[in-house]
């Protein structure tokens, strides 16, 4: 391909990302430090950066957003590992269960949300009560979990393909058992994979909001800072209070991504540093 050809390609993309994301973000940035009210603007300084500290509606949805990527931990990229361990054979039975796994992947999240909201509505639905406060968080967890633990089926089955088949069958000819081998071979080997989706799950994790909305709209206790955010922006039309969510939202996710990051290289250092 030629050079103009690749700008071709640039473009675009480039556009997109100029119009959704670096256009917005300072907007947001200075939105977050002045009070909005019948059109007007008006600075406010940290204000609602000091409320953020002490209001317990953010503390709430922090801890449910924490919750949260635990419980995707668990049943996302744990389970999806499981998964490509288990259907790592390529034979018939498995591609199918492999689509069957990957399918509600690639369903929309508000589908997703809907069709299950109707199976856990109480009074008409097949499984109610399932979205009562000490159950909801979990439940959603659950239904997230059935949805993309087949995304990261693919993401690991695509770690183990990359596994030289001299190592396994090195390992099967010195009497190495199923577990040994994955332990300390296959998991060692695939570690990259690992880290790339430990860093999709603690984003993702952050930067949920379609089930959470749909299921449970009105409802406190299983808010997360994406529904927090949009209830103070639509609902409340308090677009100085949302920008400062926004912004404190934003840090969180580029400061996990960074965390893991550093902790993908440090141990690659010590990696290598070994005799």
């Amino acid at each position: 391909m030629t050079q103009r050809g690749q700008i071709c390609f640039f473009i675009p993309v480039f556009l997109l990302f100029l119009l959704f994301i670096l256009l917005p973000s300072p907007r947001t940035l200075i939105d977050s430090f002045h009070h909005h009210e019948a059109g007007r603007s008006e600075f406010a300084g940290g204000l609602y950066y000091r409320f953020a500290l002490e209001d317990p509606k953010l503390h709430r949805a922090l801890a449910n957003n924490f919750g949260y990527l635990l419980w995707t931990l668990l049943f996302e990229v744990c389970v999806g590992l499981w998964l490509a361990v288990k259907l790592e054979r390529d034979n018939r039975l498995n591609r199918f269960l492999r689509v069957a796994f990957f399918s509600p992947a690639v369903l929309s999240m508000v589908v997703i949300g809907l069709v299950f909201g109707f199976l856990l509505k109480d009074g008409i639905g097949l499984f109610p009560g399932l979205l009562t406060e000490n159950r909801a968080l979990l439940t959603i967890s659950v239904i997230s979990g059935w949805a993309y633990c087949g995304f990261y089926m693919v993401i690991f089955l695509a770690g183990l393909a990359s596994i030289p088949g001299e190592i396994l069958e090195a390992a099967t000819l010195d009497g190495a058992s199923g577990w040994q081998t994955f332990w300390r071979i296959k998991l060692p080997l695939m570690r990259e994979v690992v880290w790339v989706a430990l860093l999709i799950c603690f984003t993702g994790a952050f930067k949920a909001f379609d089930l959470f909305w749909v299921l449970l709209p009105n409802q406190e206790h299983t808010a997360i800072l994406s529904t927090l955010l949009v209830q103070e922006v639509i609902r409340f039309d308090n677009r100085g209070y949302g920008s400062t969510i926004a912004v404190i939202l934003t840090i969180l996710v580029c400061a996990i991504a960074l965390l893991i990051q550093t902790g993908r290289l440090a141990m690659g250092r010590r990696r290598d540093s070994l005799p």
